[in-house]
């Protein structure tokens, strides 16, 4: 069986669509810096409340959750 260059070509931007879809928003600075340097928090702490620190030591915005 012979898989065409085309073919090849396809499934690679499906399987790295899949990747980059599904892959979490970066956290955006105002969640991680506090308000006196132009921030949302009011202490350190609270970045848990809208970021979560992901496997590759880096800070993901967390998903809203409909109340």
């Amino acid at each position: 069986m012979i898989i065409t260059t085309t073919t090849m070509f396809i499934l690679q931007a499906i399987v790295v669509g899949a990747i980059i879809w599904t892959t979490p928003e970066d956290c955006p600075r105002k969640y991680r810096v506090l308000q006196e340097n132009g921030g949302v928090l009011t202490s350190p702490g609270q970045i848990h409340e809208y970021c979560v620190l992901d496997y590759g030591h880096k800070w993901k915005l967390k998903e809203k959750k409909n109340e």
